[in-house]
């Protein structure tokens, strides 16, 4: 039903539809004049170009951003032949989002929107079969006409875009493009440029998002849940607002406590985590499941030796902070921390420390320039700020911010339009809180009343041992295929997925190499 490799197009045959007009049909069609008729009714939108591919092969352009997150690659190969159309649309605020919208001749009557990753909307364009992001490549080659936008943003700053380079203030317009307008407009524009090729809209529409990507994709589901018949929303920053204090408070908590845990004492903690945790929910498999979950008292192991010396009493309170999650000074939660057995630091996790003068130095990474959005001072350093600050500016987002916070649990719109949602996190996630989203769907269920009922709207998957955005973590996770056809059957066929089966995959053979069933929650990871 939906390939699994990103550079082959396998198992679609019965998906494809008969084409209703044919390749001349469309080709005559695919015309800047033609198509500019079919977003006529479309306040603001413009078509700027339309080209037919017939190559196979597609150059990416490299990212605005800057540094480049994700590797791009010269070219994409094994594209069927498709219509690319660019369409500028004007947005509140003075800005232009570009629109990319490819179709494809051989048509599956689908619309696939793609998302963007961390602050962007995209589009995105690395290959990597391993990585849960879907692209416009993946979606062309598994016969769907395809989307993403670019929501007016072509600053080089990867996270600082809304910010005004002298005065640091806000660009207020941008960000509700970026959180959930310029998603709309994308939908619109592209079934009126699919409608104008083909003669007929899709019979469904679907998002794909994650990470960032997730977060826009249940954006869309809140402020416009008749976009899409089903979106599925993988590793999602929802909880924006708590999720970037969250992510900075490991790094508060060891400079604040003049204690930096270097990665040899880290991974003993992690380790005692998962020796004291694993096993029982089952057989040992050297990860920490959903039901293993348990409180872990770092200070079971001071004094063990570790090769950057013994676990000291102030290593384990340390430890134990971060592991809890930031708190106001009165003890109330602020937010989620990390599990015990989450590799949290380094290039996988929210934070890393680099060594300066023979001593380490935490690094935030990506969550000071969130503060720098709640401050509007593009100068902010984070490392000048006390506990009580950190509170502060927190709680100031939080206000400031909480159009953007993506946390709302009524899913009212989307019952009403029978659309479907699948929520997929890895539990070893180290950049998103798998209790923050899990925190959430706890609230759905409120919303709606039971388990059941919720489930009829939204389901919730939690993969143990899975890390953010890869399905080549330590346990598997739902891969770009599982995920889609459960969605997708679940839309067309009225069979919403009790089990989707996980996959782990070995990057340097890429062979998979563990799979196993992961079952709705609340029946658990296993």
């Amino acid at each position: 039903m939906f390939a699994q490799a990103s550079q082959t197009r396998l198992g679609l045959d019965r998906w494809i539809a008969t084409a209703s007009l044919t390749a001349v049909d469309i080709a005559e069609r695919c015309t800047v004049g033609a198509l500019q008729k079919a977003v006529a009714a479309i306040e603001g939108a413009e078509v700027v170009s339309v080209t037919i591919n017939r190559s196979g092969v597609f150059k990416p352009p490299q990212p605005h951003w800057s540094p480049n997150f994700a590797p791009v690659p010269d070219r994409i190969p094994e594209l069927p032949v498709y219509c690319e159309v660019l369409v500028h649309q004007r947005t509140p605020g003075g800005h232009v989002a570009e629109v990319l919208i490819w179709v494809p001749f051989a048509w599956n009557r689908r619309f696939l929107a793609t998302g963007g990753m961390g602050s962007v909307t995209g589009p995105v364009w690395f290959e990597l079969p391993a990585v849960r992001t879907l692209t416009m490549p993946v979606a062309l080659r598994n016969g769907f006409a395809t989307a993403a936008t670019d929501a007016g943003n072509r600053d080089t700053r990867f996270f600082e875009w809304p910010l005004d380079r002298s005065t640091g203030r806000l660009d207020w317009e941008l960000l509700r493009n970026w959180s959930y307008r310029s998603t709309h407009d994308m939908a619109v524009v592209a079934k009126a440029v699919i409608e104008g090729l083909h003669g007929c809209p899709p019979d469904y529409s679907y998002y794909g998002g994650c990470s960032g990507g997730g977060r826009q994709g249940l954006a869309s589901v809140l402020h416009h849940p008749g976009d899409f018949d089903g979106v599925w929303a993988a590793d999602p920053a929802l909880n924006w607002t708590a999720l970037w204090p969250a992510a900075l408070w490991p790094a508060m908590v060891m400079k604040e406590m003049d204690n930096v845990l270097s990665p040899e004492k880290l991974e003993a903690f992690r380790a005692a985590a998962v020796e004291a945790c694993d096993g029982t929910d089952g057989p040992r498999d050297g990860i920490i499941g959903l039901a293993e979950l348990r409180d872990f008292d770092p200070r079971t192991i001071i004094g063990r030796q570790t090769a950057a010396g013994k676990i000291s009493a102030v290593d384990a309170e340390v430890m134990r902070k971060c592991w809890d999650g930031p708190r106001h000074a009165s003890g109330e939660r602020i937010w989620y921390g990390l599990p015990p057995g989450t590799n949290s630091w380094g290039p996988e996790g929210i934070w890393s420390s680099v060594e300066v003068d023979g001593k380490l130095i935490p690094v935030a990474q990506a969550a000071e320039s969130y503060f720098r959005w709640v401050s509007e001072d593009p100068n902010l350093d984070w490392q000048t700020l006390s506990f009580a600050q950190f509170e502060t500016l927190t709680e100031l987002g939080m206000r400031k911010f909480a159009e953007f916070a993506v946390n709302e649990a009524d899913l009212s719109g989307l019952r009403e339009c029978a659309g479907k949602l699948i929520i997929s996190q890895g539990l070893n996630d180290g950049v998103v809180m798998s209790a923050g989203v899990i925190d959430y769907y706890r609230r759905v269920i409120g919303w709606a009343g039971g388990v059941g009922m919720a489930q009829a709207v939204a389901r919730l998957f939690v993969t143990d041992g899975d890390i953010h955005g890869s399905i080549a973590g330590p346990g598997p996770g739902l891969t770009k295929a599982a995920a889609m056809t459960a969605l997708m059957d679940w839309v067309e066929n009225d069979k919403p997925p009790q089990a989707i089966v996980a996959e782990r995959i070995d990057i340097a053979t890429g062979n998979v190499v563990e799979s196993r069933p992961v079952y709705c929650y609340p029946a658990g990871g296993r």
